[in-house]
């Protein structure tokens, strides 16, 4: 055993109970299969680009006229396909 494992065997020794479930949770999310940790990678791209189009957000209005009404454009569209519900 390397003097590395045997500090990490005495520290987790000194843990309670409640800091040994939060490590050992934390080391199976850290030794997820090869598969799994794909996935979150994924997640991750998904999420920087969900950021990098909220920032691009102010700017999209230079591309609609200026009496633009995004909400009388909606009312419209749903008059449009379901006609007067209410």
């Amino acid at each position: 055993m390397s003097a590395l494992q045997k500090e990490a065997i005495q520290m987790i020794n000194g843990l309670s109970d409640d800091n040994l479930s939060y490590l050992i949770d934390f080391i199976k999310r850290f030794m997820l299969p090869e598969n799994i940790s794909s996935t979150y990678s994924q997640s991750d791209e998904k999420k920087q680009a969900f950021y990098e189009m909220e920032a691009m957000k102010p700017n999209l209005s230079a591309y609609f006229p200026s009496d633009f009404d995004p909400e009388k454009e909606y009312m419209e569209a749903i008059e449009k396909k379901y006609g007067n519900i209410g």
